[in-house]
């Protein structure tokens, strides 16, 4: 039998004591009956502070005492078996009763008191988390509202951001990424260790961890913390989730519209680009051919090349916005790899007819199925890259071979080469790695020229082809870039139709 402290009890003393004062005092005035119905007064109105068994033993040692001192023969257990024994049943009967359902009551009133702050508890949490903006306020808000509650120290960790090893709770955090429940005292798992550790769940995956240390011992009740503290740590898992997923979709969103606005834009420049850069270049030809003065034919000169430029750019941002449509087909066929490399070299060397492009291809190379205009956009656009990267006397070598069955295409330039760290980012579109204060290539006297878009495009190209393209050193300085194909199965000798190996 498990009593409660003083500190909860005393006003049941108080009670008891001044009933005890009452009937002595009323003892020579009022009857027997009056006497016992103030006995069960007082114990009525103690067990609103005692428990059901406490009431039970105090009821039963009041009407013994009341036996003892008020019943005659006084100070004796014995009692008159025609009247006093009859009053002394009732009187503990009645006591007992009445004692047990006001302590029940009582009991009722104080769970459903719990479970009205536990419910407080939830909506006050809710709020808090719903009106955060960042999963770092909803953590904080949740640790702050659940020390006060709970009077521990409250750590919550998401499933990206363990502890520190050297943290005194590393431990127990430890333990409960092997468990799928509570660990900690009242829990039967690791009773040990000084916390009560819960795993954050939303749903079946697992958002973090939440714990409740304790410097001392437990508090009583702990399978109703266990029950109350379950029902929290769900509501946090809920919300922390539920914004996780907000912020995501969002993210997406964003990324998707601004996706869309760049491709609505640059297809209508490029669109809007194409006719008159078409007159421009019909027109400066046109003079070209009939003039013969020196400063004429010089202007008309870097008015083609400029104007070939700008074509380049548009092409390239044409190309650009196809591709970031996930729908666009590709319109592939069977290519021979050595004409694929010759149509690029052609467009080259018509812009660069001073500039050395050394060319090592395989003989007997398989049959690619591809988009020729595009890989021949992907080589025309690294044959571009090197030459501007490379100096004026170096050569540029375009390489086609065969590795592990797969067609791989390479471009090496002889330029200052890209760091290690830039190898990724310089795909992106708009990207560049060297300052808007010098050159492209970071030669003297070199120009700055183009958008970043190159190897942006060429990495698209690559992505619809499914193949890989990397960076990286050249030995002897400077720079490969690899483009490498899927294996492909080849077709027979006379297809009867062009038909995608991937089918």
């Amino acid at each position: 039998m498990r009593f409660p402290a003083f500190s909860s009890v005393w006003p049941a003393f108080v009670i008891w004591a001044l009933v005890g004062i009452g009937l002595f005092g009323l003892d020579a005035w009022w009857s027997l009956g009056n006497m016992a119905l103030l006995l069960v007064l007082g114990s009525t109105l103690a067990s609103f502070w005692l428990s059901t068994s406490a009431c039970v033993l105090v009821s039963a040692l009041a009407v013994a005492s009341f036996n003892w001192f008020f019943v005659a023969p006084r100070y004796t257990f014995h009692v008159q078996l025609n009247q006093d024994l009859l009053l002394l049943a009732t009187l503990l009967g009645t006591s007992t009763v009445i004692s047990v359902l006001t302590s029940r009551l009582r009991q009722h009133a104080e769970q459903q008191t719990e479970q009205a702050r536990h419910a407080e508890h939830l909506q006050r949490l809710g709020t808090q988390l719903q009106h955060a903006s960042t999963v770092a306020e909803q953590i904080d808000a949740a640790r702050q509202l659940l020390q006060g509650w709970y009077h521990q120290t409250v750590h919550i960790w998401l499933q990206d951001e363990p502890p520190s090893p050297e943290a005194p709770i590393f431990r127990a955090w430890q333990a409960s990424q092997q468990e799928a429940g509570a660990i900690g005292p009242g829990t039967g798992r690791h009773e040990t260790i000084p916390a009560l550790v819960r795993p954050l769940r939303a749903g079946i995956e697992r958002m973090g961890t939440l714990a409740l240390a304790s410097e001392g011992a437990w508090p009583a009740g702990g399978a109703l913390h266990l029950e109350r503290l379950q029902a929290l740590a769900r509501l946090v898992a809920d919300e922390v989730h539920r914004l996780q997923s907000a912020l995501r979709a969002r993210k997406a969103q964003d990324a998707l519209q601004a996706q869309q606005l760049r491709n609505t834009l640059l297809a209508a420049v490029s669109h809007d680009y194409r006719t008159p850069l078409a007159t421009i270049a019909g027109a400066a030809s046109g003079l070209q051919a009939c003039t013969q003065a020196p400063e004429i034919h010089q202007a008309v000169q870097t008015i083609l090349q400029e104007t070939e430029h700008l074509h380049r750019m548009t092409t390239n941002t044409l190309h650009m916005a196809r591709l970031d449509m996930s729908d666009a087909p590709l319109q592939g066929s069977w290519e021979s790899v050595e004409e694929l490399c010759g149509a690029a070299l052609a467009a080259t060397r018509r812009r660069h007819a001073d500039r050395s492009v050394v060319t090592e291809v395989a003989s007997e190379l398989p049959l690619l199925w591809c988009d020729p205009v595009l890989v021949v956009q992907l080589l025309d656009n690294l044959l571009e890259n090197a030459l501007r990267y490379s100096p004026v006397a170096k050569p540029v070598t375009l390489q086609a071979v065969v590795t592990q069955g797969a067609v791989q295409l390479a471009v090496g330039d002889r330029g200052i080469g890209i760091p290690v760290a830039w190898r990724e980012r310089v795909f992106d579109p708009f990207r560049r790695v060297l300052s808007d204060n010098r050159g492209d290539t970071g030669f003297e006297h070199a120009q700055r020229r183009g958008m970043g878009l190159g190897l942006a495009l060429c990495q698209a190209i690559a992505r619809v082809h499914s193949a890989h393209l990397w960076i990286e050193d050249r030995p002897g300085g400077g720079t490969w870039v690899c483009v490498r194909f899927a294996r492909q199965d080849q077709p027979s000798a006379w297809p009867s139709t062009a038909q995608d190996p991937a089918a």
